[in-house]
């Protein structure tokens, strides 16, 4: 069985995304074909054109009947992806029709509309750093010493000169000695540096 359709999204769509995109009699079509299929759980409808006339066809600038000018606009919805024309016989044309979210204009549309997602940073957001600082028990990383509030930075393991970024997995607690001792360099090329300050403040 197909699934159920959202009428209130679909709505949505077609109000913001449809009708913006198309010429109101194109419009009309698309949703008396869309009323005839998708929304009763169809993938298409079959129909002839005198009856598309009678319909919406009746809304079309040169009156009633105008089957050329209701052929244009049918191949301009075919062309943008509203539907698919299929075979013709005596009982009517065979039309695919798309949902809106289906269509590729409007999904481009819904895209580009769409309201950018919270941008999350473990590196600059005070919570989310606390979050890194418990992570590592409020221990440097690197030396091991105990960090409070006003000792406590947070050290991209792999620098972002080379690269790195703010993700949690690149982030580390690091005490305000160790991470200047880092900067800007990996850990490897820093070890030397740290473990001579380590041992020199334990031979102190």
């Amino acid at each position: 069985m197909p699934e159920p359709i959202d009428q209130s999204d679909l709505l949505e769509q077609i109000v913001d995304f449809v009708v913006p995109s198309r010429p109101p009699y194109e419009t009309s079509v698309y949703l008396y074909l869309l009323r005839r299929s998708r929304l009763i759980g169809q993938p298409g409808v079959q129909v002839g054109k005198r009856t598309i006339g009678e319909g919406p066809g009746k809304g079309t600038r040169s009156g009633h009947g105008n089957y050329q000018h209701i052929t244009e606009k049918l191949t301009n919805l075919a062309r943008e992806g509203f539907i698919a024309i299929g075979e013709t016989d005596r009982s009517g044309t065979t039309y695919l029709v798309s949902l809106p979210a289906e269509v590729p204009v409007v999904r481009e549309r819904m895209a580009t509309l769409a309201p950018a997602a919270a941008t999350v940073n473990h590196y600059r957001d005070p919570e989310l750093r606390d979050e890194l600082f418990e992570r590592d028990e409020w221990k440097c990383r690197y030396c091991g010493e105990g960090l409070s509030r006003e000792t406590a930075s947070l050290d991209h393991i792999h620098p972002v000169s080379k690269g790195g970024n703010d993700d949690p997995d690149n982030l580390a607690a690091c005490c305000l000695m160790c991470n200047s001792l880092k900067s800007g360099t990996t850990y490897a090329e820093a070890a030397p540096q740290i473990l001579e300050r380590l041992r020199r403040t334990r031979t102190a």
